[in-house]
């Protein structure tokens, strides 16, 4: 953990504290992880307000949806096993034995639009009633379409329910059992549940208000039954450190690095542009960044975890709260987090070599088509096309390696098409001045001469300022008519010469 994290957790630590006891939550669990492990994890308030049960980091929370990043992980790995593709159909799966026949149609949606929320299935499965709450125990007779597949977005409890069905037929085991064995286990989650019982002593009380600023009151206990897949686990803060650090890993024995790079990438985006669904994850800009993560909410209790890859930071928030809002928790975190590891993570520029003003200069390519100028700027080694409107973000950073003569092309964080991450060598004629580069894609440059000629104009340096006194001649007052010698005036002799 970096000095100015560790000097940033404090505040973090003394603000939550406040937050919690200014809005009279029951408890709010954070924890903070930065790379590969969590950096900070405390709870805060009572598990159970009744007899005062304090909150602690192995206190066990609903966390609600984020249960359907579980769920779409389980749909990879068995994506892998070579078990399913993305674009199958629930049908070639899911046998109408097993789903009533009056949902056979359902079936036609693929397993791709059921994790990106774009089947156009109903939100939740008939019989879901969240306010009592109660959910089926077995698939309903009947579930609708509000959409044709793939045509909108639309949130679908329902559809992630179907993907638990998917999971139990294409592994030979229910999703519970699954998830369990593949995921928890080796991820050493050992506290965390997949089908709890309603019952279970072991989770925290979870608490809703029955009026706004009235004192909370315990919410129902409940079993999820057929709708578990998507929101039936439950979790420690402990645990759900080592979820993100996974997520923020290069992949494992869990799944692998482009299977998981793939749950993380957008593939169905808003009409806002800021925000996009991935396979089973939410993926949205806040504040310039792209963060990765999901909500979840279930009667009594509030989650959410997020990361942000770019700066392999994240943030988990459980409450056991309807209205524990933990996005501001997460939010603040990350605000006030990500500047410092930004700046951290930031690669240091490497020290300009002395000659690298020999590079510098007009280059062309072979046949003409492009013009490129290498140039010094901000300490750096750079590319730059002419025609960039603004050259200092279209700039592309020239690194240089061991070898004589030697870079690698690296961007500076604007769009382009160029070969960033390439190797580029100048070449030199036998007198060791230099001719020309290529790039290892192909492509190959000339230095040219002048352009044209230009004329540097400098001031001359000047002397000492020597004065001059310049006296004006005195000047006669203005008192009327001019009047001449033989007693006539200007206008009478012009009037006489007019005649």
């Amino acid at each position: 953990m970096t000095s100015g994290v560790e000097q940033a957790l404090p505040l973090l630590d003394a603000w939550t504290a406040h937050s919690v006891m200014q809005q009279r939550l029951p408890s709010v669990a954070l924890t903070i992880v930065i790379g590969d492990r969590p950096v900070w994890t405390k709870a805060f308030g009572y598990a159970g307000m009744s007899v005062k049960t304090v909150a602690t980091t192995q206190t066990l929370y609903r966390i609600g949806s984020v249960t359907k990043t579980f769920t779409a992980l389980a749909i990879l790995q068995l994506h892998e096993d070579g078990k399913l593709r993305l674009d199958d159909r629930v049908r070639d799966h899911v046998t109408t034995s097993a789903i009533h026949a009056g949902n056979v149609d359902l079936l036609d949606v693929t397993i791709r639009e059921l994790l990106t929320h774009s089947s156009g299935l109903q939100r939740d499965l008939p019989g879901t009633w969240w306010t009592q709450p109660s959910f089926p125990a077995q698939f309903p007779d009947h579930v609708s379409a509000t959409y044709p597949s793939s045509t909108e977005w639309k949130y679908s409890n329902a559809g992630y329910a179907l993907l638990g069905e998917v999971i139990a037929a294409a592994g030979g085991e229910p999703w519970a059992r699954h998830v369990e064995r593949r995921i928890l286990g080796p991820l050493g989650m050992a506290s965390t549940d997949a089908m709890p019982h309603g019952d279970e002593a072991r989770v925290a009380t979870g608490y809703s208000r029955p009026t706004p600023a009235e004192p909370y009151v315990p919410a129902p206990r409940t079993d999820h039954g057929v709708v578990s897949p998507a929101a039936s686990m439950v979790s420690t803060i402990e645990d759900m450190g080592r979820y993100l650090a996974f997520h923020m890993g290069s992949g494992g024995s869990v799944l692998g690095g482009k299977s998981l790079r793939e749950m993380h990438r957008p593939q169905w985006l808003l009409d806002d542009w800021q925000t996009a669904w991935g396979l089973g994850m939410r993926v949205r800009r806040v504040d310039g960044r792209v963060r990765v993560g999901h909500p979840g909410n279930t009667p009594g209790f509030a989650a959410l975890m997020e990361f942000i890859p770019a700066l392999k930071l994240g943030v988990a928030v459980l409450t056991n709260a309807d209205d524990g809002n933990p996005a501001g928790f997460c939010d603040y975190a990350l605000q006030l987090l990500t500047p410092i590891v930004a700046r951290e993570m930031a690669r240091a520029a490497p020290d300009l070599a002395e000659d690298a003003e020999r590079y510098c200069g007009h280059y062309r390519s072979e046949n003409g088509n492009a013009t490129m100028l290498v140039a010094v700027l901000d300490g750096q080694l750079t590319l730059v096309a002419p025609g960039a409107p603004n050259p200092y973000a279209a700039r592309v950073i020239l690194e240089r390696t061991p070898e004589s003569h030697a870079f690698i092309v690296r961007s500076s964080g604007a769009f382009a098409t160029l070969p960033f991450g390439e190797r580029l060598a100048f070449s030199t004629s036998a007198s060791g001045e230099v001719t020309g580069y290529e790039v290892a894609s192909g492509a190959r440059l000339r230095l040219l001469a002048a352009l044209y000629i230009s004329v540097e104009r400098r001031e001359q340096p000047r002397g000492p300022h020597v004065s001059v006194e310049r006296r004006k001649q005195p000047q006669v007052r203005y008192i009327g008519d001019e009047r001449r010698a033989g007693g006539a005036d200007r206008r009478s002799q012009r009037q006489h010469a007019a005649h």
